[in-house]
């Protein structure tokens, strides 16, 4: 078990390196600036040094490389909680004391804030434990279980989601609101025992050490096929379609969990973070779960009497399509809630990320599933979300209208399906697929991004 939780840091030393460094300059802040939030820094910090690397690895069929190493499943999949839970807790909370007293030692003007670093180490805890359990929730159970496993599975991982989801948005300030604190640490420690009782049922879905088949009670040699068309038009109805359902899904919870937390600026102000934060969210959510299992399925899809042209279009409109028609959802709920200005904030916000989506495939057509990929389409809609507000406020530009940034929109998406239909075209990296490769980012949940 030992070697299990040293072999993955080891692979992923340079990350978690990065992400200590983070977190040593993150407590030297905190000591310098003890009244700003911090919530939002601690969450990003816990996706990227917890279970989320380990999934990576998960997709590359380590799960069935370990398997036949002389250990239990319940002890592979423990020996991968205390990797990426109970150890980056631990030394998160190290390494934010030690830069808040280094902080403090360079500069002793303010008194040491040793609650704010507690809470601050205290928050971290509950967000690995979310990511592990939200990522691994979805198992098997959900599809060839009894009734209380079904129930159980989707339970512990509609609980994750809601916190992964609504917590970023609940958050802020939360140290001064004792209820939403509580209620935080109270739904982080259910998930993190969650995580921990159920981290062998994890493995034995993602091993399929137990076969499916041998639990589902359908008469043998009596499969009938669906009706209805198939091929391209299937593959953009139904993730299209599906990518819709779940981001419209999300955005209504977020939006419920904004009623009840309130307003902490005025409602011209909220209106655009609210629309920031649902589409970058909403764009995430598409590409992870909805581009990712088409990407891995390029060898194949290049295969079929398909142009490169109509693929690119294809790619496209798996994840334009929903973000377009959420847009136009929620634009439209803005305009009869809190007027044409709102519903124009939304549009726009909606639209350049729309663009910002459309470069992202590009990227993902020509390099495919490396790391590296996600980790630089990330790194763009953080930072590119801001590039209109930026041009307005740093270089006093007048604000666009929306048919300026509708224009601009669609010619970054016309440059993107050029781009993305000559990586089609010249790349090899999409087509070169790892054997034992799981397709699914966040469990095996059927509904989401199986193969």
């Amino acid at each position: 078990m030992k070697r299990l939780v040293l072999d993955h840091f080891r692979r992923w030393a340079w990350l978690l390196t990065l992400g200590a460094i983070l977190e040593f300059g993150l407590g030297w802040l905190i000591a310098q600036r003890p009244d700003d939030p911090f919530e939002f820094w601690i969450f990003l910090l816990a996706l990227w040094s917890g279970a989320l690397l380990l999934n990576f690895d998960l997709q590359r069929g380590i799960v069935r490389v370990v398997a036949v190493l002389p250990l239990t499943a319940r002890q592979i999949g423990r020996s991968w909680w205390v990797a990426t839970v109970a150890v980056p807790a631990v030394a998160s909370a190290a390494l934010l004391f030690l830069g808040g007293g280094t902080g403090h030692y360079v500069e002793p003007e303010e008194t040491f804030p040793a609650g704010r670093l507690a809470l601050a180490s205290l928050f971290v805890l509950p967000w690995l434990g979310t990511t592990f359990t939200s990522i691994y929730g979805m198992n098997n159970d959900v599809v060839f279980g009894n009734w209380r496993q079904r129930a159980s599975a989707t339970g512990f991982g509609l609980l994750s989601s809601v916190m992964l989801f609504g917590g970023m948005l609940t958050l802020e300030h939360a140290t001064k609101q004792p209820v939403k604190l509580a209620i935080f640490l109270g739904l982080g420690a259910v998930l993190i025992t969650a995580g921990w009782l159920r981290a062998e049922r994890f493995v034995l879905g993602r091993a399929s050490f137990r076969l499916p088949a041998l639990h589902v009670h359908f008469p043998q040699g009596q499969y009938r096929a669906p009706a209805g068309h198939g091929g391209i038009p299937f593959l953009v109805r139904t993730y299209a379609g599906r990518a819709f359902l779940v981001v419209t899904a999300m955005v209504a919870l977020m939006a419920l969990l904004l009623t009840w937390h309130g307003f902490a600026a005025s409602p011209e102000a909220a209106v655009g973070q609210f629309a920031t934060l649902s589409s970058f969210m909403s764009a995430l959510l598409i590409l992870f779960l909805y581009l990712l299992p088409v990407v891995r399925q390029l060898r194949y899809l290049r295969s079929l009497p398909v142009s490169s042209s109509r693929l690119a279009l294809v790619l496209l409109g798996i994840t334009v399509l929903p973000l377009a028609g959420l847009g136009g959802l929620v634009a439209g709920a803005a305009g009869l809630l809190s007027g044409i200005p709102a519903a124009v904030t939304v549009l726009k916000t909606y639209t350049w990320m729309l663009a910002l989506t459309s470069l992202c495939v590009c990227l993902a057509a020509w390099r495919g599933e490396e790391i590296q990929v996600w980790v630089l389409q990330f790194v763009l809609l953080c930072v590119l979300q801001w590039a209109p507000i930026g041009w307005e406020t740093w270089l006093q530009h007048p604000p666009h209208s929306p048919g300026q940034l509708g224009s601009v929109a669609s010619g970054v998406v016309c440059v993107a399906f050029l781009l993305t239909r000559l990586a089609l075209r010249r790349s090899t990296h999409a087509y070169r697929v790892v054997p034992g490769t799981q397709v699914n980012l966040f469990g095996d949940a059927t509904w989401g991004s199986g193969r």
